[in-house]
């Protein structure tokens, strides 16, 4: 089966779920000070860019992969609507993270489930990333699929970094959300390597 259909499926949601995000960033209501307005509102701010940086970033690895694969099958097919699935949660965790991080007992369930959310995504990430490159079975070419798995090690990282996440929402929920938004960042990091069709353009 080809890639193509699986591509334009997945970009959409991807697209749609980033789209959303937005929706958390409100006009302040009726105010004599806006700027001090504005600024009160710096935990949605926060929230859509960690956000928007880990769909981003997953879109980016998810991309790079489908480029390397030649074909991909009905078991990826799944494994891919489970990374859809947890992508297209994202808005709901980052609307929690956006009314509650200040709040003195709503802020650590905010974070967890935000933490818990990320933790499916790279899940889901990793379990794509495995099936497509083992025994280069959609890869096709093993010395690709050698070569990405290599490149691709440090991803299962993120999952211990997002437990760390998760723990510290329950002493200082900010620094939480800063320990999401660097694990975001650090999937950026593992670049996997351009195939070669596409290093020529």
């Amino acid at each position: 089966m080809r890639t193509s259909r699986l591509e334009a499926f997945s970009d959409g949601v991807f697209a749609i779920a980033a789209t959303l995000l937005v929706l958390e960033l409100r006009v302040p209501a009726d105010t004599s000070d806006l700027p001090a307005a504005l600024l009160r509102l710096w935990p949605a701010y926060a929230a859509y860019l960690v956000s928007f940086l880990t769909i981003g970033i997953i879109w980016v690895n998810h991309h790079t992969l489908l480029e390397h694969c030649t074909r991909v099958d009905r078991r990826f097919l799944y494994l891919n609507l489970l990374l859809l699935i947890a992508v297209g949660i994202v808005p709901f965790p980052t609307s929690l993270v956006d009314q509650y991080i200040l709040s003195e007992h709503g802020a650590t369930a905010a974070l967890v489930v935000y933490g818990l959310g990320a933790i499916l995504i790279a899940l889901a990430f990793t379990g794509i990333f495995l099936y497509a490159t083992y025994d280069h079975r959609l890869v096709g070419d093993a010395a690709a699929a050698r070569r990405i798995r290599q490149e691709g090690r440090l991803f299962p990282i993120g999952l211990a970094t997002y437990a760390v996440g998760i723990a510290l929402a329950f002493v200082a929920p900010i620094a939480s959300l800063a320990v999401y938004g660097l694990t975001a960042l650090f999937y950026a990091l593992p670049q996997l390597p351009l195939p070669t069709h596409a290093r020529s353009h």
